[in-house]
């Protein structure tokens, strides 16, 4: 069981760390602060939105407080799985640019 955790762990960092990359080179380009649409990015990382994948990346990019979650486009009603996170639009932050340098 412990593996499988660690497992699943290893592919949300690097599924994470791949939408970001791809983030930052569609969307973000390297500006703090950016304004960053994830779905939009995700097919071209090779996630499908709404998968346990994509949700898993999200989650890892949150939790490394990469991507803050806009306030302005908060949604407080379930909208399905293309926002799994209850945000439209998210800012690209200094600890994204961080961990794209490691």
């Amino acid at each position: 069981m412990r593996t499988e955790r660690t497992t699943i762990q290893a592919q949300a960092r690097s599924d994470g760390r791949r939408l970001l990359r791809t983030i930052n080179d569609t969307q973000a380009h390297g500006v703090e602060g950016a304004r960053a649409y994830p779905p939009t990015a995700a097919h071209e990382a090779g996630l499908e939105v709404g998968s346990l994948r994509y949700e898993d990346a999200m989650a890892y990019l949150i939790e490394q407080a990469a991507l803050l979650g806009d306030a302005k486009t908060a949604f407080y009603d379930d909208v399905g799985d293309q926002h799994p996170h209850g945000y439209v639009s998210y800012f690209f932050t200094r600890r994204a640019l961080t961990l794209l340098e490691g």
